[in-house]
């Protein structure tokens, strides 16, 4: 056991450092110093001088880091066997290893192409995570399989608040990485005075708000930091008020201690992005920038883990939620999340594949003003079926269905946000984008949320307001809709159908027990894993459409389609094969939520 410990801190070690190297190698300009993948200059070992140091050193250290994690699954093995949590989570992050060395070598094959840049970073952070939750099962283990009683008092939405804060941390990461690989780390000057403001190329002058997209992509990511400090000492606050109480429940003083290092880091963090403007990008406080981040991020995700544990294993006497938060938890935040993902790509590209322009306020009021529909509609539905929710376990917990709320409070407040945002959407953008959000909401609250109850192709008329932020940010730029919007619309609207028959398939005994008419229970489980199959062949069609209607040459964005859809509709196949539906359903639900975001990121390979 203790040998698997060591080797695991080794690993986490070797990780953090191979991130560092791995910025360092992006910050000198050594990324192609070795010309050719896997070797060097057709060498194991090549002269080890100036970016070669640099650059092979990482590839040595990642090679390392590949045997180590072959060691830890060895280990995994030996000490809890095969049907342990531990040895499967310590193969996937094998496999983790291996497409991130495949990730390295497609960036040097194809020279850098920013997508698969920030792909390598993005699962590199995602690695890393899974090797610090093995670790975290481990410290598990060794816990008696009781319940702890606490007399703390303890805010039940702890968790949700650390999850997002999670989400926004690896969101603003994704996003500093897309930032420097396209090149637009200094796209609004650099130096003392300009670490504010940005140098707009369009008018040479400096501005909080730049014309030009690229500066808009660069300001949001400094605005989105702000945002995210305050994020991060709201947080802080909150724990504290529970931590004025001593407990001797696990992980309490460990928990206390992550969340005093947290505002520590951000603020170093923030300080280290303006020293890497001011010394136009030097390399020390870049490659330290990078390095910080990712360890804000495994901090957050320890708090996750721990707080995760603690919810789950100890009794409070002492209870309670917050009124703002059950407020905003009724509007679904991490479908808000998506909403702004989706929607930014579609602003994105078509920014990026038309001749039109967007400013960075009407970009920002109009990724706000449909976040803000989408919540409204949420919350909305949340307030139809807050009876219904009360019949399942894992919605009986919800504001309304406990309780904790007021109906129409929680009417006011959805219909209040819709009515917001329909008007916010008037003037910052177009009437297309208006219509579109307008059809979007009225499928949500008026036809999917009643139709449900007594049919199961509902899920067919949910796709469409699921489907529609991303064209609604492609139409708030192109105030038109033409082919590329419509693949965009129609990859989220063919994404979600296996995504939601694998939740129903999860979920079946909850839905009958509520009266919700899903396939599983109208068509059986092996119909419906037939009907995932089939939506998984027509999504991987209709993704292949960029490069087969001539949008993109890209081989980056042809082989990577084929590679994640084919994958895909690989683990659909495999449900005829799986007698415990349920089991096999949750991993391919999860394999949806890997995809969804390469599958996007593989369409910025448009601008390639």
């Amino acid at each position: 056991m203790n040998l698997l410990k060591y080797t695991i801190y080794f690993t986490l070690a070797c990780i953090f450092a191979l991130i560092n190297l791995g910025g360092f190698v992006h910050n000198t300009g050594s990324s192609l110093a070795c010309p050719d993948w896997p070797l060097c200059y057709g060498q194991i070992m090549p002269e080890m001088v100036g970016g070669v140091l640099i650059e092979h050193s990482h590839r040595l250290l990642g090679s390392l880091v590949g045997f180590l994690t072959i060691c830890i699954s060895f280990l995994s093995f030996r000490h809890f066997g095969k049907s342990s949590r531990i040895f499967k989570f310590s193969i996937v992050s094998l496999v983790m290893v291996i497409i991130q060395g495949i990730l390295g070598g497609l960036t040097v094959i194809y020279k850098l192409p920013p997508e698969i840049s920030t792909a390598h970073l993005g699962l590199s952070m995602i690695y890393f995570a899974s090797i610090i939750y093995i670790l975290h099962l481990i410290k598990v283990s060794t816990l008696k399989e009781k319940k702890y009683q606490s007399k703390v008092t303890w805010n039940k939405s702890y968790l949700k608040h650390s999850r997002i804060l999670l989400f926004a941390v690896y969101a603003q990461m994704i996003w500093g990485a897309s930032m420097r690989h396209l090149g637009l780390g200094s796209i609004c000057g650099t130096g003392w005075s300009n670490v504010f403001k940005c140098f707009d190329l369009t008018t040479f002058k400096k501005s909080y708000l730049p014309n030009t997209f690229d500066g808009m992509f660069h300001m949001g990511h400094r605005y989105f930091a702000y945002i995210l400090t305050a994020l991060v000492f709201y947080n802080v606050y909150n724990y504290f008020k529970a931590f004025k109480e001593e407990s001797n429940i696990p992980f309490w003083n460990s928990l206390k201690l992550k969340v005093l290092i947290l505002p520590v880091l951000v603020i170093v963090q923030v300080l280290l992005g303006m020293f890497s403007l001011a010394t136009n990008l030097g390399i020390e406080p870049t490659t330290l920038h990078l390095g910080v981040a990712a360890l804000i991020f495994i901090t957050v995700w320890k708090i996750c883990l721990e707080v995760s544990w603690i919810n789950k294993n100890v009794v409070f006497t002492n209870q309670k939620h917050d009124f703002l938060f059950d407020l905003f938890s009724m509007s679904k935040p991490r479908l808000s999340g998506l909403v702004i993902f989706t929607a930014g790509i579609g602003m994105f590209l078509a920014t990026q594949t038309t001749s039109s322009t967007i400013t960075m306020m009407s970009a920002f009021w109009a990724i706000v003003f449909t976040t803000l529909l989408v919540a409204g509609a949420c919350t909305l539905n949340c307030y139809i079926e807050r009876d219904i929710d009360k019949k399942m376990k894992r919605t009986a917990d919800r504001p309304l269905p406990a309780n904790r709320f007021n109906p129409t409070v929680a009417f006011l407040f959805g219909l209040s946000l819709c009515v917001i945002a329909v008007i916010g959407l008037y003037f910052w953008t177009n009437n297309i984008t208006v219509i579109l959000g307008l059809v979007a909401t009225g499928f949500y609250v008026a036809f999917y949320t009643p139709i449900k109850r007594f049919s199961p192709h509902a899920v067919f008329l949910g796709a469409v307001p699921g489907a529609m932020p991303p064209l609604m940010g492609y139409t708030s730029v192109t105030n038109s809709i033409d082919v590329l919007g419509v693949i965009l619309f129609s990859v989220l609207f063919f994404w979600q159908i296996p995504h939601f028959l694998a939740i129903s398939m999860m979920y079946k005994d909850d839905y009958k027990e509520a009266g919700f008419h899903v396939f599983p229970n109208t068509v059986g489980n092996k119909n419906t894993v037939y009907r995932i199959v089939t939506y998984s062949l027509v999504l991987l069609t209709i993704a292949l459409l960029p490069y087969l209607l001539h949008l993109t040459r890209s081989p980056v964005y042809l082989i990577g389609t084929l590679l994640v859809g084919g994958f895909s509709v690989y683990l659909a196949l495999k449900g005829f094969n799986k007698p415990v539906y349920k089991t096999w359903a949750r991993k391919f639900f999860l394999s949806t939520l890997i995809y969804l975001p390469v599958q996007l990121g593989l369409m910025i390979g448009i601008l390639n």
